[in-house]
């Protein structure tokens, strides 16, 4: 197949050209290419082609595992034009497990965009012991996760296990003696409310003790859906250390900042009104937090955007706001969020985009074949329409009559055509 015409963008740059993809794989990335006989073309002009995003963070529906979930988790990210998908292991019954890769595994060919599994530090059954770490990796683990709150030794453990792999450690962050009965941001807004607050210490104290985690065990660290401005100042303090240390030709990025993208769009005031579509977790902060997070996306400080997908259905959330359960469903959104976000009003470049939606999470699992177009990578690609546009139109929604462009118009993964809602051909 030849994709041709479009605006070719990575992390590495921008150029309008053709795209060979042949078993999966980018053959070839040109100005121009010639088609074979009977070779399939997909004429994309006036459409941007760009590697398709990588999301570390999302939860099937209502914390549920099960094959309707997890199929209907993988379309609604392709729609969104994401292509991987890290599943969090904290659902019933846990995907970090055998059984829980081995559905993964399974269901490989249903998936649009692909669903991917960690391992869990502590094992399901007995909280006390480590997770049969070993066993899950060879299952197809692609990293270990690890509540703050962890015991110590086996937090040790876990990190000899993923330099042994070298897969990641994805680290969330949150002291949840400190946070137990909170519902929404400590500040001005939750005591008008007379809602219970979760304060920001709760997750800055955890932040500070896994970072110290990280560096001394020497792993690649994925900090999970961070919202508090001072848990980025704490990471930047002690990357700017490592970097400093290191022997110029060893400085390597081994600590992974990622916010998400509601916490970038929305703020705390949508909880007025005691309005349940805006509790999520980590809670939506002020407008002074927002601006600064943003900003430190737009300096390269914080390098991971996720969806924070997390489903609730209508009776998990038509409830009163303190008993209303935490969670959002917009990842079929993800891509024309950002887009609108980041080069739409922020006036970053397309290469920028990529780099926080592609290369960045791609680097961070250690896949040297995705998240740049280029030859000999995965043909892991989306198509979007920069000028068009999407109106929501849900009540339900923080983003009810919000306008988004770059509309997804194609995913492929590993070359197959998922979607199949472009079909301008010549």
């Amino acid at each position: 197949m030849i994709i041709k015409g479009a605006m070719v963008c990575d992390a590495n740059g921008e150029q309008k050209g053709d795209v060979r993809i042949e078993k999966g794989k980018i053959i070839a990335v040109e100005r121009s290419i010639m088609p074979k006989n009977g070779e399939e073309i997909l004429e994309a002009n006036n459409l941007v082609l760009l590697p398709g995003a990588i999301d570390l963070n999302t939860r099937v529906s209502n914390s549920v595992l099960s094959k309707e979930n997890l199929l209907k988790l993988s379309y609604k990210a392709a729609l969104g034009g994401i292509s991987q998908a890290i599943l969090i292991p904290d659902c019933k019954p846990t995907s970090s497990g055998e059984l829980g890769l081995e559905l993964l595994n399974a269901l490989k060919d249903d998936f649009k965009a692909q669903i991917l599994g960690v391992s869990d530090v502590v094992n399901a059954e007995n909280p006390k012991s480590l997770n049969e770490i070993a066993t899950l990796h060879k299952k197809g683990a692609k990293g270990i996760f690890a509540k703050s709150n962890t015991d110590g030794n086996l937090l040790r453990r876990a990190c000899e296990f993923a330099l042994m792999f070298d897969v990641p450690m994805f680290f969330s962050c949150e002291d949840e003696s400190l946070s137990a009965n909170g519902v929404m941001n400590d500040g001005e807004l939750s005591s008008k409310l007379g809602l219970p607050s979760i304060p920001t210490l709760s997750e800055t104290k955890e932040v500070a003790q896994m970072s110290e985690v990280a560096r001394f065990m020497g792993v690649k660290a994925v900090f999970l859906a961070l919202a508090a401005e001072r848990s980025v100042e704490i990471i930047c303090e002690a990357k700017n250390a490592d970097f400093k240390s290191k022997p110029f030709k060893n400085k390597t990025q081994n600590l992974f900042l990622q916010t998400s993208i509601h916490h970038l769009m929305l703020t705390e005031d949508l909880c007025n009104h005691y309005n349940t579509a805006a509790k999520i977790k980590p809670p939506l902060k002020s407008e002074t937090t927002r601006t600064k997070l943003l900003n430190r996306v737009k300096k390269g400080e914080i390098e991971l955007i996720t969806s924070l997908q997390s489903a609730k259905s209508q009776a998990q959330k038509d409830l009163a706001f303190e008993e209303a359960a935490f969670g959002i469903d917009m990842i079929e959104c993800f891509v024309p969020m950002c887009y609108t976000l980041f080069v739409k009003n922020e006036r970053m470049t397309l290469s920028e985009l990529s780099r926080i939606l592609s290369f960045n999470p791609a680097n961070a699992l250690g896949f040297r074949e995705k998240g740049l177009i280029q030859e000999g990578y995965d043909a892991d690609l989306i198509l979007i329409d920069p000028k068009e546009t999407c109106v929501m139109d849900n009540p339900d929604s923080p983003y009810n009559d919000w306008i988004f462009y770059g509309m997804v118009k194609e995913m492929f993964v590993d070359g197959k055509r998922c979607l199949g809602l472009y079909t301008k051909n010549p």
